[in-house]
Parts: structure tokens; sequence; C-alpha cells
């Protein structure tokens, strides 16, 4: 008697792939496995595409204390490469191997990094995407949904690499207060469903991906309204549901010494990775920070966090590099406009960022960022050294009724100094070219000599005069 290998309810998720490892994250239907029961229900099998036979099929461990949920990490895996995978479940996890049946399962795919520290990187980019949720704490329509088959397309007919969201990939206060997520179980049932829904699941299953968080996976503008009491009971269940879906599959979740299954929780969200030319650090913005009345005790992230990306920029500083931060760098917004939520409200550690990079002499520099449901291209000249680019692309889905939540070009300073906390200028900030206020979608495209930045909105149509083709000087 054959046995079926199930499909898995979220998932599965292809995260971080190195030059011969990867990771994928699968979660089973909820409450398969109750707290405290773990087990080898995962399974998965894996061949380069092209080669005519199966390698596996691996088990892996599925974890009740994180949702009925499991990460697997695929090595020994050759660089540069691209893999079809099928992964899933099976009731039983005694079940011997000659009895699987794999047919209910699609075809996923995977690629590893390329061994060649040159090579050219293009990947898909965006943010904020927006499902309503109702009273009941169901999504109540596959709108969002939409952009995800539309990317999907762009993927099969442009060789991409991977696929990187600058945060709000779910939002747990939907309609504000009314409804907000707050308990363990009302936020993995809001991942379940976000994730779980039919074109996103298909682009997580055949691409890499690579999540950093902002305010809505736990509420908005966090932790500005924060007291006690959510400190203790809201922030931890958002950041377990946030582990378990996006983290997991990141260099965030440290791997055991022999690299083959995830160790322990993460000390910090803020992780790097490297792909071809490019480095890659993803900040965390939104759990280290430290607010306060004085401007020069107001910080954005940790100390310990501000020195690892310096540290990242002067590794290697004629690389490329592209900084991931989930609320905009530059531009600022004209007043009454501005808000003490993005960087212009931490204007101290803002100028201590700016003046590592210009130490570092980090010329190769793009900063990517979300959260304002608008998409442009700016750049920060300043003291005869290599601009600053900025590229800012959100949100993949915004309704039209909150059309008053987004950036317009009136609102936006340009051709304007940016200001320190005790620096009367950083540098002078420029928006050349339009501002996108819809729902879109970017790709980004690196090499040694220059970047490429393209917007396309919700159908897939290239939108032109907002991205921006840039040569490193």
């Amino acid at each position: 008697m054959t046995i079926s290998v199930l499909p898995f309810a979220v998932g599965p998720i292809v995260g971080t792939a190195g030059h011969t490892h990867i990771r994928i994250l699968g979660v089973m239907p909820a409450g398969a496995l109750a707290a405290g029961r773990k087990a080898p229900h995962g399974r998965i099998r894996w061949r380069a595409v092209g080669e005519p036979h199966w390698r596996g099929p691996r088990h892996f461990r599925i974890n009740g204390n994180f949702d009925s949920s499991g990460v697997v990490v695929l090595r020994d895996l050759s660089p540069g490469t691209r893999y079809e995978y099928q992964a899933g479940y099976v009731e039983r996890p005694d079940t011997a191997d000659p009895q699987l049946d794999w047919h209910r399962l699609p075809l996923g795919h995977f690629r590893t990094a390329p061994d060649d520290d040159r090579a050219p990187v293009s990947f898909l980019f965006g943010s904020c995407c927006y499902r309503f949720v109702g009273l009941d704490h169901e999504v109540e329509d596959d709108r969002a949904d939409r952009i995800f088959e539309v990317m999907g397309r762009q993927t099969a007919e442009r060789d991409t690499d991977f696929v990187l969201y600058a945060g709000d990939q779910v939002y747990a206060d939907a309609t504000w207060k009314l409804g907000a997520a707050s308990s363990q179980q009302q936020y993995f049932d809001l991942y379940r469903q976000s994730f779980g829904q039919p074109n996103i699941r298909r682009l997580m299953a055949n691409h890499n991906h690579h999540m950093i968080l902002d305010d809505h996976e736990i509420e908005n503008n966090w932790p500005a309204r924060a007291n006690p009491d959510l400190w203790t009971s809201k922030y931890p269940a958002a950041m377990k549901a946030y582990q378990i879906y996006q983290a997991s599959h990141s260099p965030a979740v440290p791997l055991n010494a022999a690299g083959s299954r995830l160790d322990r929780d993460p000390e910090q969200l803020w992780y790097r990775f490297r792909w071809g030319a490019a480095d890659f650090f993803l900040m965390d913005l939104r759990t280290e920070r430290a607010l306060s009345r004085w401007p020069w005790q107001r910080n954005i992230m940790s100390r310990e966090q501000e020195r690892a990306v310096l540290a990242w920029l002067n590794d290697g500083p004629d690389r490329v590099k592209c900084l991931v931060s989930s609320v905009p760098l530059f531009p600022e917004q004209r007043w009454p406009f501005r808000g003490e939520d993005s960087w212009e409200g931490f204007r101290a550690q803002r100028q201590r960022l700016l003046d590592g990079i210009r130490a570092s002499g980090a010329r190769r520099l793009l900063v990517l960022s979300g959260d304002v449901h608008a998409s442009l291209y700016a750049r920060l000249d300043g003291l005869g050294k290599a601009p600053l680019h900025a590229w800012i692309c959100s949100g993949l889905f915004w309704p039209t009724a909150l059309m008053a939540f987004r950036w317009y070009r009136p609102m936006i300073r340009d051709d304007h100094r940016l200001r320190g906390l005790w620096k009367p200028s950083l540098g002078k900030v420029r928006v050349p070219g339009r501002v996108y206020s819809r729902d879109a979608f970017s790709r980004v495209s690196l090499d040694e000599q220059g970047a490429r930045l393209e917007l396309f909105d919700r159908d897939g149509e290239p939108v032109p005069d907002v991205g921006a083709s840039i040569r490193w000087e």
C-alpha cells in the first residue's frame, strides 16, 4: 500500500539560499500537532532541473510549538543551480519511504547562489500588502492576491534570482483597533490566511524569498502607543508568528553547528546575505526602537545593529550594496505631513548612519524602502562624495478606500537639504522622476557598472518616468 504525501496548508515557502544550501518552510493544517509534540512528518525530494533521478526523500521535523510548522535545510547543493522539488507531509511520521506517493504535490523551484562574486543580480521588490480583515478575523477577499499572479507571470518571462519584501507583508490591524489581532491564535490565523492565498503561495513555492518586518506585522506605528500590557501580550504573539512565517527561513534564525537544522530562537531579526555581485543588509527598524522626547536619545535601531550596518558597509566597500530599510531614509515630507515614524524622526542616528556611509567609501550603494504607499526614486548628493540612491516601492496592494493614506508628489520635499541633528546639511535630496501613488511592484537589476530600477502596475504594465538607470560613480 502506498501513502500519499499531502500538500502543506501553508507553503512550501522557499527562503534564503547560500552556494550549497537552502531553507524551505512548510506548515501542516492548524492544530495538526498539539503544543509540545514534535515529529518528522515533513517529506521533501529534490533534483537539479534536467536531472532524471530524485534525491531524498528527506524527513524533517514538524513542531507543534510553532503552529505545526517545520523548516528543512537542504545541503550539499551545487552553486548557481536551479532545482525542482516536492515538499509535503505524511500523517504517520513512521511511514516508510518506498511507500510514498508524490502525485498530489506540485513541483516547486529554487536556486542556489552563484559562486561568481561578480554575477549580475535581478530580483522583484515591493512592500505593503493590505488585506481587509473583518471583525471575525477572516480575510474577506482576494484582491491583494492578484498582484502576485502578475509577478509570477513576469518571473516566467524574465530571469529572476529572488523576491524581496520590505515590510507589512501582513496587516494585523487592517481595521485599526476594530478586529485587530491580539492573541497568538489570531496572529497565526492571519498568516495562514494571507500566505495561503493561491497566487502568493505559488510565487513563494517557486522563488527564493527574503523578508523583513515593519509596523503592521504588530500594529500601526509600533511602538508609539505601546504600554506594559501590549508589550507582554500582543507583542510576543506578533513576534512568534513573525518568527515562524517570515524569519525562520532567513539567516536571522541560526542553524546548528552542522548547518543541518534550525538551532534556536533568533537573537535579532536583522540579517545580511550575499548574491553574486551584491551584498544585502535587511534592517529591523521596529523591534529595537528607543523613543524619547529628547531628540539625541531617539534611536530607530539598537547601537548593536548600527555597528553591524557600518561593519557591513566596510566589508568590501567596492562591492554593490543594498541596504533594506522598511521606512524611507529620504526624501522627507513637507509640513504639515511630516511625522516621527520614519528616519526623519531619528535625526541623530540618521546623521551617524550617513556619516558612516561616507566614511566607508561605499560608492555602489542603493537603499530599498517601503511603507509609504507610493513608489519613487530619489538621490542624495553632498560634499563631493558618491551619491546615495534610494528606491521606494509601496504598496503591492492598498485599497482605493484608503487612498488618503499614500504619499503624493505635493507632500514630498524635493530639491532640499537633508538636516542632521547637529549638522545643518547632510546633502541635497532630489526626486527627479514621477511619484506613482498606486499599486505596483518593481524589478531591481544590479551589476558592477550600475543599477536599473523598473516599476510595474498591478496589471504588469511598465510605469514610465518613475524608475531610473544608475551608473555608479
